[in-house]
């Protein structure tokens, strides 16, 4: 927090949003999907609130809504970042996708 923002820590937004594409990758990875995770897009995102240091817990929710297992692995879902039990960010229509390679990125 020290450096994000100097005398105003607050944590990132990107990192949140992060997260949430990083549990569904996760999630297509424990569904037995091969590769490595990729972020593919999102259709809204929204951030309502921030994560401070003074924070206890942050908690996320993923709700998948399509998940495709075949030579395109990809999931599509929308998620919730709570912070001690209010809803701060929201993003619809996330999408990840595992790759076998990423030599064409």
């Amino acid at each position: 927090f020290a450096c994000h923002f100097p005398g105003d820590p607050v944590m990132p937004g990107c990192l949140g949003l992060d997260a949430m594409w990083q549990l569904i990758g996760f999630f297509l990875g424990w569904r037995g999907g091969a590769g490595r995770g990729r972020a593919l897009g999102a259709g809204e995102v929204k951030f309502t609130g921030q994560v401070t240091p003074k924070n206890q817990m942050v908690t996320y929710h993923i709700d998948m809504k399509r998940v495709i297992m075949r030579k395109l692995v990809m999931g599509i879902g929308d998620a919730v970042m709570q912070v001690d039990g209010r809803e701060i960010y929201f993003a619809k229509d996330l999408r990840v996708g595992l790759f076998t390679s990423t030599d064409q990125f």
